[in-house]
């Protein structure tokens, strides 16, 4: 298994931390993208006005300001199986035109090989709380955040290997994370500031696409389905393999759970990376008894 797979697929948990049963039935998807036309016939609506109709949409501000805390099981995406290494392939003894070849069949294997999943927990709290939970290699490997510090204990890595803390610039993206409500809900209370950028097209359905600017400055896009008012899309930023990158997460299958809706389904996506990693949502818990380990140091 790629380390680096592994690494977005972690970060695709994040966005649980900022999003948070019976099924929601959104309107049937066009045949193909909405056309322009299509897409300057969604009324414009005020900024307050969509987000009021998103928190409705959710269940309401009265029902997630009771919320402490959810718990999260399912799977993850964490890249693909690799194929066996060729004896020949890098050899000096072949030439660059059948270097290429045997690269070109290599990727090719690569996109057919059978992805791997790994099932995880995830709890998250109030304050930006949360611990995560990923079986890998028959082995658990825990990241937990307390609102302030961060660690990470990664088996997987070899044994004995040591508990590390959240780099710095880990820390900094666990701190600008939302809290378990998202960003829309109540946006302005938080001091941030909410503008609308017009309606765009987000798997085949029209969107309010809405920037987000934080207190530090940092901005974050939201895009809203014109429909049902729900999150369909984040846009984020992600240090990865050393450098800022952006993320897009397409949020789905929305379900409701003790009044709050919630997608069950992630799919997130890395300009330069070459699939889209899934996170699958199996069960999800209101207000869970945390585990014993909470949100310390594991």
């Amino acid at each position: 298994m790629k380390l680096q797979a592994l690494r977005l697929s972690l970060l695709v948990l994040a966005t649980l931390g900022s999003l948070a049963a019976s099924a929601i039935e959104a309107p049937a998807a066009p045949a193909s993208a909405p056309s322009s036309a299509a897409l300057s016939s969604v009324p414009a609506l005020p900024v307050e006005e969509i987000l009021a109709r998103n928190a409705a949409a959710r269940g309401g501000q009265d029902a997630w300001r009771k919320l402490q805390g959810f718990q999260y099981s399912g799977k993850l995406d964490a890249g693909r199986q690799r194929p066996q290494a060729d004896s020949q392939f890098g050899s000096p003894t072949i030439s660059a035109k059948e270097r290429r070849r045997e690269r070109i069949v290599r990727d090719r294997e690569l996109d057919s090989a059978p992805v791997i999943s790994l099932p995880f927990q995830l709890y998250v709290a109030r304050g930006r709380k949360s611990r995560l939970e990923v079986t890998v290699q028959d082995k658990v490997a825990v990241q937990v955040y307390d609102g302030s510090q961060g660690w990470k204990l990664r088996p997987y890595l070899g044994a004995g290997h040591p508990v590390e803390p959240y780099s710095e610039e880990e820390l900094k993206l666990a701190a600008d994370q939302a809290d378990i409500e998202g960003w829309l809900m109540e946006a302005h209370s938080k001091g941030l500031q909410v503008v609308g950028e017009g309606v765009e097209d987000v798997e085949q359905r029209p969107a309010y696409k809405l920037r987000i600017t934080l207190a530090n400055g940092d901005q974050r896009h939201v895009w809203v389905d014109a429909q049902s008012f729900l999150d369909v899309k984040v846009e984020g930023a992600r240090k990865f393999d050393g450098k800022i990158k952006p993320m897009y997460t397409v949020l789905k299958d929305y379900r409701t759970v003790d009044g709050v809706t919630i997608p069950f389904l992630m799919e997130t996506s890395m300009p330069g990376y070459r699939d889209t990693e899934r996170l699958v949502i199996e069960q999800a818990k209101v207000n869970p008894v945390m585990p014993a380990g909470g949100f310390g140091k594991p």
